[in-house]
């Protein structure tokens, strides 16, 4: 009963560290609010994979994992909290729109994504490339993703803070030190 389900030779764990996104979709469910919901990232996870298939980037992304480092949710304090709610523009006759009641927040998460990158002997693995070619990829995804919308949010540009790795990585799994799967 040692054998893994499946095999994790030749996949590697690409990591894009703190993410600052602005006014992602708070409302995960008809019922709960307060932060995205996981099938939001399924979503860009698919979507950031066809524009790596665009770019000519031969990553294929297999799933994704959600780390959240603060959090504001756009709410109005008082005895019950509410959303901070927008009024979309006028109609064409000039009468006021109805207020959209959507949850908003704001975000510094890291995004980490089990990538494969095809037969770890094949020449065009960029998981076995050198450091330098790994780094680049992982910048390139990361100004990919900079060009999208995570939960309906924006994503800002990086703004270090000090002791904050903000540097995406992109590294491979040794076949030895997967036994513990």
């Amino acid at each position: 009963m040692n054998a893994p389900l499946h095999s994790l030779n030749g996949k590697g764990v690409l990591v894009l560290p703190h993410l600052r996104i602005q006014n992602a979709n708070a409302i995960s469910s008809p019922l709960t609010h307060g932060f995205p919901a996981m099938t939001a990232f399924l979503g860009l996870m698919w979507a950031l994979e066809r524009k790596l298939a665009a770019a000519e980037v031969p990553l294929w992304l297999e799933k994704v994992g959600v780390v959240c480092h603060w959090w504001e949710e756009q709410v109005q304090d008082g005895y019950v909290k509410t959303f901070r709610l927008t009024r979309n523009p006028v109609g064409k006759d000039g009468s006021t729109a109805a207020i959209v009641e959507e949850g908003r927040i704001h975000l510094d998460i890291t995004l980490v994504f089990q990538v494969d990158g095809g037969e770890p002997e094949a020449e065009g693995n960029v998981l076995f490339a050198s450091a330098e070619r790994r780094r680049d990829v992982a910048w390139q995804v990361r100004e990919l993703l900079g060009t999208m919308r995570v939960a309906g949010g924006s994503v800002l540009p990086p703004k270090p803070q000090p002791g904050q790795f903000i540097t995406p990585q992109l590294v491979w799994c040794l076949k030895s030190n997967l036994n513990y799967f």
